[in-house]
């Protein structure tokens, strides 16, 4: 009587994107802009290659385009409370 076969090999799963690791880093926590360029190249390279990441990709271009919005709006007012705050310093000096 023959053994038992033998098992068959541990396939590893695919390795996760490195840009889309950056991404989510860059998106959150560091410049958002990269998170959206690293998250749009990520997602090439993953079709490509059939790498692990694409949840990772679509994370950091959606928190990359808030948070680029979010500064965005921040810029605005602050600019416009120095333009007002400027002003009537300007006006009080005249």
């Amino acid at each position: 009587m023959p053994g038992n076969p033998p098992y068959p090999p541990y396939g590893y799963p695919a390795p996760f994107n490195t840009y889309a690791i950056l991404a989510l880093i860059f998106g959150a926590m560091v410049f958002p802009p990269l998170g959206i360029y690293f998250g749009k190249k990520a997602k090439g390279q993953i079709a490509q290659t059939g790498e692990r990441g694409v949840e990772l990709a679509t994370a950091g271009i959606v928190v990359g385009w808030i948070f680029t919005i979010l500064y965005g709006l921040f810029l605005v007012v602050w600019c416009g409370m120095a333009t007002v705050l400027l002003g009537s310093e300007l006006r009080d000096v005249s």
